[in-house]
């Protein structure tokens, strides 16, 4: 970690794709927030249209929703499989960190990688009429996130994983940092974040 003349202090960070799975508890994550959404919009349609009695049909299938939630979860740790190849089993990762916000950006020369995977997946996506898929590739979009201190409700501690979580309401930032400065970062987000929960 390097401090500049500017005060800002800056670090980079490699992932490990195969050893550090905090990603991919991302990606399962969304998924599993997606198929809920397409199955209660489902569920909204068909009670509108059939009533009461749509709970004994298609939506409400228990065992077809659980088939469903394992195969979009096989296809998850695949297409995440797929990503850690193509990126050379590896995420670098450059920070970037002041008094007000904490930047995450992907390294450029894996930048180009993902904005191509992420698209191949949402064609994929919109190819099958997947949603899941759709958004997991829009979710792969993203390069670069921000995260606004006084905007951050909850900052959690993963060491085990060099993690630090800082979430907003409508956002969430995974924040890796070397383990002789994990200590440092996380009390700085800690006094920098005035409205956030601490874990």
């Amino acid at each position: 970690m390097i401090q500049g003349k500017d005060g800002k202090y800056r670090w980079v960070y490699e992932v490990k794709l195969m050893r550090n799975f905090a990603i991919l508890w991302e990606v399962y994550r969304a998924l599993i927030i997606t198929c809920g959404i397409t199955f209660f919009i489902i569920a909204c349609i068909s009670v509108c249209a059939d009533g009461v009695d749509a709970f004994s049909g298609f939506p409400f299938d228990i065992k077809f929703i659980a088939i469903f939630v394992a195969g979009m979860l096989v296809l998850g740790f695949l297409g995440y499989v797929l990503y850690a190849a193509i990126s050379g089993w590896k995420y670098v990762i450059r920070f970037t960190m002041t008094d007000k916000e904490i930047i995450h950006e992907q390294m450029p020369s894996q930048v180009k990688k993902a904005q191509a995977i992420s698209m191949i997946t949402v064609l994929a996506g919109l190819a099958s009429k997947s949603p899941g898929t759709i958004g997991t590739g829009l979710l792969a979009a993203r390069t670069t996130s921000v995260s606004t201190f006084k905007d951050v409700k909850k900052i959690k501690a993963v060491r085990r994983s060099n993690l630090i979580k800082v979430n907003e309401s409508l956002s969430r930032n995974q924040i890796y940092v070397e383990e002789q400065d994990f200590d440092f970062v996380y009390q700085f987000l800690c006094q920098h974040c005035p409205n956030a929960k601490h874990e």
